[in-house]
């Protein structure tokens, strides 16, 4: 876990980080967010508070007009050299009135900020958790059960023929999920901590015995 953060810090806040490398690491983020590793091992070492992130979401305002939306993105990151996106949309109709969507911001528990709204494709919501498992499951090699139920992997794999940015939409997807949580005043806490106690098990020497 300390060597995952610690890598996600030092990597992925820049953009600097090539696609390749965002697939293989994929499952990284797979088992930090979907298999609850890392809040595992949060209310080990800090206790029973919120693991908190800022979110970027996409709030639904009108569930029956989601159809008039082609694309949507509401995942900000820094993509490097300079390109920094903060939310994209896509109509596929002139929008007279009030948007069905709109996109919007709070810092939120990390379990909602998996569970919020981060893209829509073709109409359908996908949040973030399904992203990653997507993404984890199909591009970053890692062991897929064909049992496993696919959750709304037609739509996630339309998302293919999009790019955000210099970067496929599902990669600018992970990036921003990689950075939020990088950015993470609770990363910070957490990985203080566990320095500490590295620290604190390095400064334990054994004694040794005297001779006469």
């Amino acid at each position: 876990m300390h060597e995952d953060l610690t890598y996600l810090v030092s990597r992925w806040p820049k953009g600097d980080i090539r696609d390749d490398e965002i697939r293989r690491s994929s499952t990284v983020l797979r088992r930090l967010f979907t298999y609850r590793e890392l809040m595992q091992v949060w209310v080990t070492v800090i206790g029973p508070k919120d693991y908190m992130v800022k979110s970027d979401f996409i709030e639904i305002l009108d569930p029956q007009r989601l159809r008039e939306v082609d694309f949507a993105t509401a995942s900000p990151a820094d993509q490097g050299g300079g390109m920094k996106i903060f939310a994209a949309v896509v109509f596929n109709k002139i929008q007279n009135g009030n948007d069905p969507i709109r996109i919007a911001q709070q810092d939120v528990a990390l379990k909602k900020y998996l569970n919020q709204t981060a893209c829509i494709i073709s109409g359908t919501p996908v949040n973030r958790d399904e992203l990653v498992q997507f993404v984890a499951n199909n591009l970053g090699g890692a062991h897929y059960d064909e049992g496993r139920q696919k959750p709304r992997e037609q739509s996630m794999s339309a998302m293919q023929r999009y790019s955000i940015g210099n970067r496929p939409a599902l990669i600018h997807e992970m990036l921003s999920s990689g950075q939020a949580l990088s950015a993470s005043p609770s990363t910070a806490e957490l990985l203080n901590r566990l320095n500490q106690r590295g620290k604190a098990s390095h400064g334990v020497q054994p004694t040794s015995g005297g001779g006469g």
